[in-house]
Order: structure tokens, then C-alpha cells, then sequence
């Protein structure tokens, strides 16, 4: 429940590393750890970082309300104090993990690191999703693509390395487009690509004849 799209694809980390760097961060001796919901001191106490508490219901199905004091931002206050900043916008952590995949990147445009991180997530079409949002909220199609995302982000780390003497993965895909819009099979394409030249193995069952025109 504590993963999400960046934090799937090592974007977080390379993000709470900025925030490190700032100023204001040096001056207070917060470290990267320091902007973890996960763990450390920058996360909210009341609710350990999540940004709700959960409440058990006798009868009913469990509630879970917005933390009072954060409100549902998960960090302390005074951690939300260090910006980073680009032109007239100053974002918080928290503030970037309300941003979607597509913003983060243009935001971060000039950090290849950080778009690296991201472009993943931009090349399954999971661009729409918020860096923050829990990965069970995700629908099984959403939860799929980044699960490709992230073999993705491996396969690109991996690239620059010596190549390691170990057997690729054989995917096995059932019909990958449905309900996919023309684009997004484009990029769906690119990906299982990508896949293929990082010396993985694909079988895919599908109706769509510009997939099976592909293999």
C-alpha cells in the first residue's frame, strides 16, 4: 500500500536526492531519508506517512479519513518548508507527488536522471497517473503496464553496464490491448520492443492485426 508509480521505477529516490541538496535541507541536516513516508523522522507521526488513518468498523467496511494533521500530506510541516524551485513555481514533496507523471517530467525536463526514472511510466502510457497514488487504487490493466514499467526501468539501468551471463524473462501476454485507444497501442508496441532488446522473450495471445502483424 506504501508503493507508487515513482517509488515502482526508482523516481522517488532520485527525487528525495534533490531535495537533499536544497539550502534549506543542508542548513537542517535533513538527509534523502528525511523525505521517505516510509520511514525517518520527515513523516507525518500521526499517521506514519500514509496520509489517513484507518478506522475498523464493527459491521461495516473500514473507513479511512484524511489525517488530521497533515492532511493527507504525509510529511511534518516543517519538512514541507523545503522547496525545489523553477521559475515563479516552488514545490513541496508533497506537492510532487500530486503532479502526474507527464507534469513531473516537464518539470523535471532538464534532470536526465530524474526523467530517465520517469520515461518508463511514458512509454506504457501511464503518464496521466499521479507520482503519489498508491499502486492498490491502480485498475489490473494500470497495475500490468506498470509492472512493465518497472522491467522497463531495469532493462535501462542495466544498459550501461556489463552485459551479466543470465537468461532474459519470457512474458506472456492475453490480448494486452484491450480497450487500449490507437496510441496507446503504439506505445504498448514500443514497449514489448524495448523488451525484446534488453534480450527478453515475448508470447502474446491477441486479435488486434497490427500486433500480430508485429511478431
Amino acid at each position: 500500500a506504501r508503493s507508487n508509480p515513482a517509488s515502482y521505477v526508482g523516481a522517488f529516490d532520485e527525487i528525495r536526492k534533490r531535495f537533499a541538496q536544497q539550502p534549506l535541507a543542508h542548513e537542517r541536516g535533513y538527509t534523502a531519508g528525511t523525505f521517505s513516508f516510509n520511514a525517518g523522522d520527515g513523516r507525518c507521526p500521526t499517521c506514519g506517512g500514509n496520509g489517513f488513518e484507518h478506522v475498523e468498523m464493527q459491521f461495516l467496511s473500514d473507513v479511512y479519513l484524511r489525517c488530521p494533521d497533515c492532511d493527507g500530506r504525509r510529511y511534518r510541516a516543517e519538512v514541507l518548508e523545503v522547496k525545489l524551485v523553477r521559475g515563479p513555481m516552488q514545490l513541496s514533496i508533497a506537492d510532487v507527488l500530486d503532479l502526474t507523471v507527464a507534469e513531473a517530467a516537464h518539470w523535471f525536463l532538464a534532470d536526465r536522471e530524474v526523467t530517465a526514472r520517469l520515461q518508463p511510466l511514458v512509454d506504457v502510457g501511464l503518464d496521466y497517473l499521479r507520482l503519489g497514488q498508491p499502486v492498490p487504487t491502480l485498475s489490473g490493466g494500470e497495475a500490468q503496464r506498470l509492472k512493465l514499467a518497472g522491467f522497463l526501468a531495469e532493462a535501462a539501468a542495466s544498459a550501461g553496464r556489463q552485459p551479466l551471463a543470465k537468461k532474459g524473462t519470457l512474458f506472456l501476454f492475453d490480448e494486452p490491448t484491450t480497450g487500449l485507444h490507437f496510441d496507446d497501442i503504439a506505445k504498448l508496441m514500443r514497449a514489448l520492443r524495448k523488451l525484446l532488446d534488453a534480450g527478453h522473450s515475448l508470447v502474446v495471445i491477441e486479435h488486434n492485426l497490427d500486433v500480430i502483424r508485429a511478431a
